[in-house]
């Protein structure tokens, strides 16, 4: 009998095999470089606004902050809504496939991890500060420490569409209804409101 092996095919017993720590490592490594490409892919594409504005019911909230200051300030959605630490924005950018899935099926699913800015997002270094005790225009006294830490509010509690004005009723600045809910009792004092009660409500007065 012939025992050469026929053109084109090579003896297996030259063929080295791995050794079982090399397997192991071998596998490990393979196993690595996937989760790395699974979450790079999300890391990049969840990394600009655009990746909520292709879901086309985040769309208006899209153009809304594209027309508002924090476009600036904050370039990403995530810099707001959620939250900071690294477990949390590991976890969201592995579960943004959920919401791909959701896109592709239909299924109306809530964005995994995300929430409504809180009051850490808001007066993180560079943003807003809390030592404010007067709105913008000076005119009324809003002591927003006391605000947060005795009332236990967030900014959104009265900043509702700080980010994104013009969706539904809501408003950059609280309006008089939103003071009310706590404070109607003193709504009848202008003194409580006003830094000076004597011009409140008027006019300013012209220069020439």
């Amino acid at each position: 009998m012939n025992d050469q092996p026929k053109p084109g095919f090579e003896d297996t017993e030259d063929i080295p095999e791995l050794s079982e720590p090399n397997r192991r490592a071998f596998v490990g490594l393979f196993a690595v470089f996937a989760l790395l490409l699974l979450y790079v892919i999300p890391y990049v594409y969840t990394s600009t606004p655009i990746a909520c504005a292709s879901c086309h019911g985040m769309k208006p909230y899209y153009d809304s902050w594209r027309a508002s200051s924090h476009r600036l300030a904050t370039p990403s959605c995530l810099d707001c809504h959620v939250r900071q630490d690294p477990l949390s924005l590991v976890a969201y950018r592995f579960m943004f496939y959920r919401e791909i899935v959701a896109q592709v099926s239909g299924a109306d699913l809530k964005p995994w991890g995300t929430t409504v800015p809180g009051v850490r997002s808001c007066h993180r270094s560079g943003c807003h500060s809390l030592n404010r005790l007067t709105s913008t225009s000076g005119e009324l006294k809003i002591n927003h420490r006391t605000h947060v830490t005795r009332a236990k509010l967030t900014c959104s509690s009265c900043h509702e569409g700080v980010a994104h004005q013009g969706i539904g009723r809501r408003s950059m600045l609280p309006s008089r209804q939103t003071c009310k809910r706590c404070h109607a009792k003193k709504m009848s004092d202008c003194g409580f409101c006003h830094v000076n009660p004597e011009t409140a409500g008027r006019p300013p007065k012209e220069t020439h």
